[in-house]
């Protein structure tokens, strides 16, 4: 009995491979090379603060320009980006509450009893909560810094095999 327990527990006491940075879904980033930017219908306050879905598209399209290695940025079927991007502006005080959540999605297919349908599998996600009394500038920052944990996540995914 405790020969099997030790059996059972043994693999999980090994470390994920340099390769999976201990995120296994790092590995979900391989081999992607366009992705949908779709940025999520805004609330009311974050148009207010100026912050559009044009403005939040353009940033993500910028951010891949300069960051090596180069993923294009499409309109068109396949791997999602999605961004959702959420204000709200505190009566009480000159201080907005959100939330940015930076997500990939590749389109899979979903079988049931019923029979197969389309559906997206979610490879990766990093949001993050904050408030800020300037919403344009530290939301735009905050983005930056998603999208920068997501190139450095997809390069670590698609590095080189080592021989």
């Amino acid at each position: 009995m405790i020969r099997m327990v030790i059996l059972l527990i043994l693999p999980f006491l090994y470390p994920l491979p340099p390769s999976a940075g201990g995120n296994p879904k790092i590995g979900n980033l391989r081999p992607i090379r366009s992705l949908r930017n779709l940025a999520e219908t805004l609330t009311p306050d974050a148009r207010q603060s100026g912050v559009t879905e044009e403005r939040v598209q353009s940033r993500v399209r910028a951010h891949f320009r300069e960051w090596p290695p180069r993923v294009a940025i499409l309109e068109k079927d396949g791997p999602s980006l999605y961004v959702r991007f959420v204000l709200y502006k505190k009566k009480s005080q000159d201080l907005y509450d959100g939330m940015i959540g930076l997500g990939a999605d590749r389109p899979a297919m979903i079988g049931s009893s019923q029979g197969d349908f389309p559906g997206f599998s979610q490879i990766w996600e990093k949001p993050e909560v904050f408030s800020e009394s300037d919403p344009f500038i530290g939301t735009f920052e905050i983005l930056a810094k998603r999208l920068t944990l997501l190139i450095e996540d997809f390069k670590e995914a698609n590095l080189p095999a080592r021989e």
